[in-house]
C-alpha cells in the first residue's frame, strides 16, 4: 500500500496507477457527496482527514449536497424500536436500526421538529426536549434548572431553524392561561433567551392548535387554526434574522369550508398542502412568492388515499412522490404521476409509530 497525499491506493501488477486527485479535490468535491455513513468510515483513514471531516465548514457543506434531491428518509419511533427507512425506489426495504442514547422507551419519545439531520424530541415522562442525530449518536438535553426547555404536549409548538450566522437555534412556543411566551435555544451559546410574541393576539387559548414549525428560507412558519369546524385558521412567520413574528394569510378556498394545512418546504419554497370540504375532501398544493398564494395544483384523488385531516404530507420534490403520515403511525407513498398510492409503512395498533422526514447527516448536535 502507498500513501499519496492522505490518500491510500494500491498499484496493480501492470503498473496501473491510480490518478492522483489531491487532498483538495477529495475534500471539497469527493466526500462531501458520499452518504453520511461513509464519510463517518473516511474519519479512520488517518488524523488529517478526521480533522478536516470534523471542520464547521466540511459539515455544512456535506449538509448541503445531502439535503438536495431526493436523500429524504423517513426516521420512525414505535413502542420498542427506532429505525430509519429509505425512501429511494430500489432501496425500500433498507432499513437502519437505531440505538437511542436516552434512558426510556422508544414509545415515551416524541418527535417536535426535523433539519438537516438533527431531531427535537421530548421525553414523554420528564418532558425534556433534546436535540438529537440519530445516525451519529450526538445528543443533548437542552432543558435546564430554569424550566426552560421542558415541552408541554398537545399545547407548545417547536420548530428547528438555522439563523443568518449558521446557528441551529430551537424556537419554543409556550402557551399559558392569557399569555404566549416565546424562548429560542442557541446550540452555539447553549443558552436559552426570551423574544416578544405579537401583541393583543388570542392564540394563547385552548380552542386554538399550532403545528410544528417548517423552516424555509429566512422564517420558521406555524400553522395556528381554531379546533372547531369552518374556524379561524393563519399562518404566524417568524423571521429567524430580526427574531420577529407576523401573521400570514391563509389561501381562500371558500365561505365556512373546513379546511387545514400542512407546511412544506420545496426547493427553499414555502407551499401549504390545503385539505378542504368535509365530506368530500380535496387537497389542493398552494405556493407562497411575493406576499401571495398561488394554486400550483389539485392533488389526485388517488383511492385508499388517508383522510387529510388525520395525517401530514411531505413532499419530496425531485421524484414527484408524497409521503403521506397518519396520527396512528402509517406512511403512504403517492406518485404524483402515476397517481397510485401505496402503503409504505403499516401501522401497529398496539404499538403506536411517529414518524418525521429525515436527512442523515454529521451535524452534531452539540458544538460543546
Amino acid at each position: 500500500m502507498k500513501k499519496l497525499k492522505g490518500c491510500l491506493y494500491s498499484a496493480s501488477e501492470s503498473n496501473t496507477k491510480l490518478p492522483d486527485l489531491g487532498p483538495d479535490l477529495i475534500m471539497s468535491e469527493i466526500l462531501p457527496r458520499l452518504p453520511a455513513k461513509c464519510v463517518g468510515r473516511a474519519k479512520k483513514v488517518c488524523k488529517e482527514w478526521l480533522s478536516c471531516i470534523s471542520s464547521k465548514e466540511f459539515v455544512m457543506m456535506h449538509c448541503r449536497h445531502m439535503c438536495k434531491g431526493s436523500r429524504q428518509k423517513i426516521l420512525s419511533i414505535g413502542q420498542e424500536s427506532c429505525f430509519i427507512s429509505s425512501t429511494g425506489v430500489d432501496l425500500v426495504d433498507e432499513k437502519t436500526m437505531i440505538t437511542l442514547p436516552f434512558h426510556v422507551r422508544p414509545s415515551d419519545v416524541w418527535i417536535l421538529s426535523s433539519l438537516n439531520g438533527l431531531l427535537c424530541v421530548c421525553l414523554r415522562n420528564t418532558f425534556e426536549m433534546l436535540i438529537w442525530n440519530p445516525l451519529i449518536c450526538s445528543c443533548i438535553n437542552i432543558s435546564d434548572s430554569k424550566s426552560y426547555g421542558f415541552f408541554k404536549i398537545y399545547s407548545d409548538a417547536v420548530g428547528l431553524y438555522i439563523d443568518s450566522s449558521n446557528d441551529y437555534r430551537v424556537l419554543h412556543i409556550k402557551r399559558g392561561r392569557f399569555t404566549v411566551d416565546v424562548m429560542a435555544y442557541s446550540r452555539r451559546t447553549s443558552h436559552w433567551k426570551r423574544i416578544p410574541f405579537l401583541q393583543k393576539r388570542h392564540y394563547h387559548t385552548n380552542g386554538y392548535v399550532w403545528s410544528g414549525g417548517t423552516f424555509c428560507e429566512d422564517g420558521l412558519y406555524f400553522t395556528v387554526f381554531q379546533f372547531w369546524l369552518a374556524g379561524d385558521i393563519v399562518i404566524i412567520r417568524f423571521d429567524v434574522n430580526t427574531e420577529t413574528f407576523s401573521e400570514i394569510g391563509f389561501p381562500y378556498v371558500g365561505n365556512g369550508e373546513t379546511c387545514q394545512g400542512n407546511l412544506v418546504n420545496m426547493n427553499n419554497k414555502l407551499h401549504v398542502f390545503v385539505s378542504h370540504g368535509f365530506i368530500d375532501m380535496a387537497v389542493d398544493l398552494w405556493r407562497y412568492e411575493g406576499e401571495h398564494w398561488t394554486k400550483v395544483m389539485l392533488f389526485p384523488k388517488i383511492s385508499y388515499i388517508p383522510t387529510p385531516v388525520w395525517c401530514s404530507i411531505t413532499h419530496v420534490s425531485s421524484e414527484e412522490k408524497c409521503f403521506v403520515m397518519t396520527d396512528w403511525g402509517e406512511v403512504y407513498e403517492i406518485d404524483l404521476n402515476k397517481k397510485t398510492c401505496d402503503l409504505f409503512i403499516p401501522s401497529d395498533w398496539n404499538h403506536a409509530i411517529r414518524t418525521a422526514m429525515y436527512v442523515e447527516t454529521i451535524v452534531p448536535a452539540s458544538l460543546q
